[in-house]
């Protein structure tokens, strides 16, 4: 493997990799280049376009249509290409793992709610809701004392 960096201040910045073929590395490195090393964001796919994420504009990540989906407070939806376990252990401390299926940002919780078979469920501030596990709630609850 071969390395050359070129610096000229006059031209466009562009980072290019000749591979063999996609790998874990590749991933994280195009990761990397399209967020410029910040934590603060991941990469949503747009109909196959890239599109960086804010995490504080992320309202709630979960499963819809069997793909990991990021919904945003302009409600719009992205698709991650991680799985749930993947971004419980990436994303930072304001975000809750609420069921096996959904993250939230709890910058944007509103309420929670008791539903009819003692359950309970989470309302965001833009409407969304999704029901919270019993396992998670607990954790949660540890939390909010």
């Amino acid at each position: 493997m071969k390395f050359k960096l070129l610096i000229n201040p006059h031209k466009n910045e562009i980072v290019q990799a000749q591979v063999h073929q996609k790998s874990i590395f590749t991933d994280n490195l195009e990761k990397f280049v399209l967020t410029n090393g910040n934590s603060n964001s991941i990469i949503g796919y747009d109909d196959k376009d890239h599109v960086i994420l804010q995490l504080e504009d992320i309202v709630i990540i979960t499963i819809l249509d069997n793909k990991i989906t990021a919904i945003c407070i302009n409600n719009k939806r992205y698709h991650l290409r991680k799985r749930i376990y993947q971004l419980t252990n990436e994303l930072p401390n304001n975000f809750w793992r609420i069921n096996k299926s959904s993250i939230v940002n709890k910058i944007y919780i509103d309420r929670f709610e008791e539903t009819k078979t003692a359950g309970v469920n989470i309302v965001m501030k833009n409407g969304l809701s999704d029901y919270v596990s019993r396992r998670c709630f607990s954790k949660i609850r540890k939390e909010l004392k």
